[in-house]
């Protein structure tokens, strides 16, 4: 007992030994907490009740339209229309018109600006735009007659840039020229496309690098058409190697001809190039439409780099979905690597598509792009640069009241994306688009091709019809379960077409909760099925077709979703799921899914 109070004491002196230490901890603690206290007295943090009164709302809308009114003049005007709507009370009434007016008078403003300047393309969609939201207000348009007119000039010039290449030939026309032409012209007018992309390196050896492909001209001055896929590289703004475009005419293969890109279209995989030298021969463009299947066409081209090779075939079908937006021509000619964006003609030499695609080890099944789509983009490629397609933000299906219709009666919206052009318009889940700007919509292909020819950043007056909800309905506004298909009200909506992504999916993912993402992606509307589990869900209603459909999934199925993942380079969305299909007899699975991030049905 001695010897342990022994040792307490000396620790006890051992610690009073060393007063320094001691007193440099309290001075520490003497200066920092009032320094604390200071600092918090002096830092404080005041909470203020945000005010969210509707003045203080449409304050912060007008100051968010008027920072856009320079930059994007539609779409602040877009917004200024939509806030009139929203306005009911005369004080906001009057300063919304009032924005209106100036966002109307600047964007006029900006449309003789590129009318002057001879911008045709940006003129053309800036008046279009103007006429559309004139059209869809009460607002009195003054000098409406001679801003109509200056509409009508900056269109035809724009569209004009499209009629470079041979004008439409009457019947008798057609057949003299068919009696004259022979094969040997068509073959002159078609070249072989080369891309030197320089040397690349393997494994320490280096190797020459170059893309074949096919072209064809289309205009006396020396314009020439092909695929995007061949002159990739050239346009790719991330690709930092070298790069050089030539040509070969039929009738001097050993000679390259240096040729240069103008515009491009990689959704519907179609390019523009130009070259100085007169064309041995211009190749009318015709019509797909005149078409049918079984009728025989004739595909030119440079397959493996072998000039002047002409295949003939039939073709096989128009509804094969291969391109993100519109359906693509099948055909069982002959065609293999280097026919790429070689012309598909007709017996009297009219091109009928683009040959864009040949699957490997699937002899036969070939395909070409309709010549339809060509003539549609054609003045914006005209116009240098790329061609940027509109999208209005949504996801959605042909709508047929039976199965059994052959004909749509429109294009059912199954989601729209929340803050894009759709959602902010009003339009919802359930409405029935049936034409947009007047012109009937009974598909979502019409609806597609209607939307190509639509300049990106314009308006356009979208008529919809929306079923009413159900009586007996619990489910969410909107829900597909909850619309009811035989009561109907009638709209317009004024929407803006933004420019579509690269890849929609994706831009749903980064936006869209989890569980809401599905249905647009995969095809599989869901609803929380566990307040403690939030992971946990129930199938609410199945798209016939899609991902989740084909996986065998059937409404009231239990779903947990584990992780979703993004592939971009694949262009696809993972997902792994837990679930107890009813169809496999509620047997417990996990499930992969894969859907992908572009397709026909977002628009």
């Amino acid at each position: 007992m001695v010897n342990c109070c022994t040792n307490k004491i000396k620790k006890i002196k051992t610690y009073i030994a060393r007063p320094p230490a001691l007193c440099a901890l309290l001075s520490v603690l003497l200066c920092v907490i009032p320094a604390l206290f200071i600092s918090c007295a002096s830092n404080k943090t005041v909470y203020v009740k945000p005010d969210f009164t509707d003045e203080q709302v449409f304050n912060k809308e007008l100051e968010r339209i008027r920072d856009e009114k320079k930059e994007k003049p539609v779409y602040a005007l877009w917004r200024a229309a939509l806030l009139i709507e929203e306005c009911r009370t005369a004080p906001f009434l009057n300063r919304a018109e009032t924005l209106f007016k100036e966002c109307a008078a600047h964007t006029e403003e900006a449309f003789y600006d590129a009318f002057k300047n001879e911008n045709w393309a940006q003129a053309a969609r800036l008046g279009k735009s103007l006429q559309t939201v004139y059209a869809a207000t009460s607002f009195p348009f003054e000098n409406a007659g001679s801003f109509a007119a200056d509409c009508a000039a900056a269109q035809d010039k724009f569209d004009g840039l499209a009629r470079l290449s041979p004008r439409e030939k009457t019947a008798e026309q057609k057949q003299t020229e068919a009696a004259a032409n022979t094969v040997r012209d068509f073959i002159q007018g078609c070249v072989t496309v080369w891309v030197d992309l320089g040397v690349k390196v393997q494994k320490g050896m280096g190797f020459a690098s170059r893309v074949i492909g096919s072209g064809f001209f289309i205009d006396e001055r020396g314009y020439i058409v092909t695929n995007h896929h061949v002159i990739a590289d050239l346009v790719d703004p991330t690709y930092e190697g070298y790069g050089k475009l030539y040509i070969k005419l039929a009738s001097d293969p050993d000679t390259r001809i240096p040729a240069r890109v103008v515009g491009w279209d990689k959704t519907l995989d179609l390019a523009l190039l130009k070259t100085e030298i007169k064309p041995p021969y211009v190749f009318t463009l015709g019509s797909s439409e005149n078409l049918s299947v079984g009728e025989r066409i004739y595909a030119i081209g440079s397959p493996a780099g072998l000039e002047s090779t002409i295949t003939s075939g039939i073709v096989s079908s128009f509804d094969r979905n291969l391109l993100s937006t519109v359906s693509v021509m099948q055909i069982d000619a002959a065609v293999n690597s280097g026919n790429s964006g070689g012309p598909l003609v007709n017996a009297e030499g009219e091109v009928q598509g683009v040959v864009f695609a040949g699957l490997l080890n699937y002899q036969g099944l070939n395909f070409a792009v309709p010549v339809e789509y060509l003539k549609t983009v054609l003045n914006r490629l005209y116009a240098s640069g790329e061609a940027r397609h509109a999208w209005i933000g949504a996801y959605g299906r042909t709508y047929k009241k039976n199965p059994s219709d052959t004909e749509g009666q429109g294009v059912q919206i199954l989601y729209a994306a929340p803050g894009g052009s759709a959602d902010y318009a009003g339009l919802r889940a359930n409405d029935i688009v049936t034409a947009v700007n007047g012109k009937a919509v009974r598909s979502i292909e019409e609806l597609q091709q209607y939307l190509i020819g639509c300049a990106p950043l314009s308006l356009a007056r979208v008529s919809y019809r929306r079923p009413l909800l159900k009586k007996d309905s619990g489910t969410a506004r909107d829900s597909v379960a909850a619309a009811d298909s035989t009561r109907y009200s009638d709209g317009n909506a004024l929407v803006y077409c933004d420019e579509r992504p690269e890849y929609p999916g994706k831009y749903i993912y980064e936006r869209e909760s989890e569980y809401r993402m599905f249905y647009p992606l995969f095809g599989m509307e869901l609803v929380p099925a566990s307040v403690g589990n939030k992971r946990r869900f129930s199938v609410q209603s199945i798209i016939k077709g899609s991902s989740a459909d084909e996986s065998g999934f059937s409404v009231h199925d239990p779903v947990e979703i584990l992780k979703t993942r993004l592939f971009e380079e694949d262009r696809a969305l993972y997902a792994e799921l837990y679930t107890k299909k009813r169809k496999s007899g509620y047997l417990e699975v996990g499930l992969a899914l894969y859907a992908p991030l572009d397709s026909l049905y977002f628009f």
